[in-house]
């Protein structure tokens, strides 16, 4: 019978090779695989993020009640919305609405809140008072909306669809009690995307 012949060294280092080639080809496969599927999921993650922001702010639009709040410096009043592109004080918010309360039972409602909105850093802020009306040295709290912001803009829109970058805007007769029929919300991201958004308040949903 002849010898059954073996391996020799150069063929077992081929093979080797091979088997070690083709193991770095799958592993570069499976990371690519995997860091896409990371890129997606934080992508997702990122546009729900915005979508969830976007609709709290419509439902606070939409709830916006024409009610004034006093001041407590002065004891002045203060319009039921006030937007401002740079907040005048560390506690206020680029925009700032009385919200009516939330049904908290179908028999109850909570009274009406004073909220806002701004940037901070790279963070969208919703700010909350405790009261409607500022007692003395009163801070809102603070809740983070929305990370990875670099820019946010907001315009108003008034009954004869003139487009205001504050408000009230200057000459508005009923400052105190007047809400603009809509808002314009620009929303610019870290990674480059601008989101626009123009949202209805309680006004024009009511007309």
């Amino acid at each position: 019978m002849r010898n059954a012949r073996g391996l020799t060294l150069v063929e077992l280092l081929v093979a080797i090779t091979i088997f070690g080639v083709l193991s770095g080809m799958a592993y570069r496969a499976l990371t690519v695989v995997l860091e896409s599927r990371g890129r997606i999921e934080q992508e997702n993650r990122k546009w729900r993020e915005i979508a969830l922001f976007l609709a709290r702010f419509e439902q606070d639009l939409a709830a916006c009640a024409p009610r004034p709040i006093r001041e407590a410096s002065d004891d002045s009043f203060s319009p039921a919305l006030v937007g401002t592109p740079t907040p005048r004080n560390a506690s206020d918010g680029q925009v700032m609405l009385t919200r009516t309360g939330f049904a908290v039972d179908p028999g109850a409602m909570d009274p009406p809140r004073r909220i806002g909105y701004r940037l901070r850093g790279e963070v969208v802020e919703l700010l909350y008072w405790a009261g409607l009306d500022r007692a003395p040295r009163s801070e809102p709290r603070t809740i983070t909306m929305l990370r990875g912001v670099s820019a946010m803009d907001l315009r108003y829109l008034d009954r004869r669809g003139q487009w205001h970058l504050a408000w009230p805007p200057p000459g508005t007769i009923n400052a105190e009690i007047d809400i603009p029929t809509g808002i314009e919300i620009s929303v610019t991201l870290v990674s480059g995307e601008r989101i626009t958004r123009l949202l209805p308040t309680a006004v024009r949903l009511a007309l």
